[in-house]
């Protein structure tokens, strides 16, 4: 397919469009509805169009790909924005003290998601759920399972660095990506435009719209939520929005050495890129995410220890432990929330880790020394962070 678009001598451009105006078309094609609500997020989606048309070279699958990605998004904020005007209560729902996993990629933020949402106390968002979260012909979690099929089948080696399913809990990109201001879309396309001015602008409506999403979804099923469990790096950079949004969020925040890191993020990153685009370089990643993390948990040390966030509601998790007791990484984190572990969910813990890994792929190999990156530099830039977190060095 990817020779195909370069047949058509412009890699799909006249066959495909990623037009705001073409993409807002179809959305209300598809929906019947056109009222978007907020206004807030066309900017970040017309800026993100620009840098997918302008930065991010896409081959012919890559802008289908985009092209899907982008209006399943648009068509599942219209149905929402719809069901709140139809039913207002959906936006009176309380969220109580939701349970917040954070910290940098690879770090653990996943396995712990997962631990969690063994409570039957605790409910994660399911990739369906934040995608196609208004009940219409068709939404299910089978959707997102086809979908990501397509992304194994394209690249198989994927399904060895993350594991998805469309019943499977997942991060909070996927309700940011509605205010089109998200990580999820840095992720998958090489947008540095985009990524910029993101980076220079209050995120304050993207936390807006995570409260809705979990609202909304709080309504549709109608069934008692005790407590969310939710989870995505992305929440590290902006600590202030979230504890303004939720002011009883319970933080779990994961920790790592970035070093033992870096290589398998830049990795997932470039195969992310590769299944939208041909032309992807793995040093400009590798010296993104080296920058980004060393910076990231400089900013977050100092917030934390001058006082600008509850500091007493974040609970620290080191990967060592985590991955060596991981029930005894669960008890200490309830017992610092004042929360039981009943014998449900320790049953439902036991249950996950001996299941775990079964049936998937193994693992994705990498190493320190695959960056290129000097050892001995990058490691005199981490001292402060890993005295402070007690987190030990892997390379």
């Amino acid at each position: 397919m990817i020779s195909l678009g370069r047949g058509l001598s412009d890699d799909g451009h006249s066959v495909v469009s990623l037009q705001p105006e073409d993409l807002r078309a179809a959305a209300v094609s598809t929906t019947g509805l056109d009222d978007f609500g907020d206004t807030w997020w066309d900017e970040p989606f017309r800026r993100l169009c620009a840098s997918l048309e302008g930065e991010s070279r896409l081959h012919l699958p890559g802008r289908l790909r985009a092209r899907g990605e982008l209006q399943v998004v648009l068509q599942n904020r219209l149905r929402m924005v719809h069901l709140w005007k139809e039913e207002p209560a959906v936006l009176r729902e309380e969220v109580h003290a939701p349970i917040v996993v954070t910290g940098f990629g690879r770090s653990g933020t996943t396995l712990l998601h997962e631990l969690l949402a063994c409570d039957p106390d605790n409910r994660p968002p399911l990739l369906w759920e934040l995608l196609h979260s208004v009940p219409y012909e068709d939404a299910s979690g089978d959707l997102c399972d086809d979908e990501i099929k397509l992304m194994d089948e394209m690249v198989p080696a994927f399904t060895a660095m993350h594991e998805n399913g469309g019943r499977l809990p997942t991060e909070c990109i996927f309700a940011f990506a509605h205010q089109f201001s998200s990580d999820m879309f840095t992720g998958l396309y090489n947008v540095p435009e985009y990524t910029v001015w993101r980076s220079g602008v209050d995120q304050a409506p993207i936390y807006d719209w995570h409260k809705r999403h979990l609202q909304t979804l709080q309504w549709v099923t109608e069934r008692p939520t005790t407590r969310w469990v939710v989870k995505a790096p992305s929440h590290l950079s902006a600590l202030p929005l979230l504890f303004a949004t939720y002011p009883d969020a319970r933080v779990a925040m994961t920790h790592r050495d970035p070093l033992r890191v870096i290589g398998s993020l830049a990795d997932l990153m470039a195969t992310l890129h590769w299944m939208h685009s041909d032309h992807v370089d793995h040093g400009v990643l590798v010296e993104f995410m080296a920058m980004g993390l060393e910076m990231q948990m400089d900013h977050v040390t100092a917030e934390r220890d001058a006082g600008a966030i509850p500091n007493e509601q974040i609970t620290d998790v080191v990967y060592k432990d985590l991955v060596a007791d991981p029930v005894d990484v669960i008890e200490r984190l309830y017992a610092s929330w004042d929360l039981p572990v009943s014998a449900e969910f320790r049953s439902a813990l036991n249950a996950y880790l001996a299941a775990r890994h079964t049936g998937r792929a193994s693992g994705h190999d990498y190493s320190f020394a695959d960056t290129g990156l000097d050892l001995a530099t990058h490691r005199a830039l981490l001292k402060q962070y890993q005295e402070r977190f007690r987190v030990p060095s892997e390379v």
